[in-house]
């Protein structure tokens, strides 16, 4: 695959990711078919300071989170290489805007390392 063909695959991946997590944050935090199972088992999750380290303790900080409505106003996308992972993966930035039940909207960036199988390893969000 040439280098342009990757990063318009790797746009299209990412964009297709992020609506799914944003979909699943706002509507989908908890159950069988929730947010958390788009980590993968040894994830870690930084929000606002607070670390989750696997998918226990990562549904458990999501789940302590007031109801959400994402507004994303940007999506970047970069192929990693491969020998990073020893998988194909992709390093996307999302920023946008948040509201949580009476507070009001919050600027966010957070940052996905995604691999081929549509999981993340990690994210930060400031």
């Amino acid at each position: 695959m040439s280098i342009a063909a990757e990063i318009v695959t790797c746009n299209e991946t990412a964009d297709a990711f992020q609506k799914l997590y944003y979909e699943k944050l706002d509507k989908q935090r908890h159950g069988t078919h929730g947010l958390v199972n788009l980590y993968m088992p040894e994830a870690i999750l930084t929000w606002n300071g607070n670390t989750a380290k696997g998918k226990s303790s990562i549904a458990d900080l999501l789940g302590n989170l007031p109801m959400s409505t994402c507004n994303v106003h940007s999506v970047d996308a970069q192929p990693i290489n491969e020998k990073a992972f020893n998988n194909k993966a992709i390093m996307v930035a999302v920023t946008g805007n948040i509201k949580y039940a009476g507070i009001s909207d919050k600027e966010f960036a957070q940052t996905f390392c995604i691999t081929e199988n549509r999981h993340f390893y990690y994210e930060n969000i400031i």
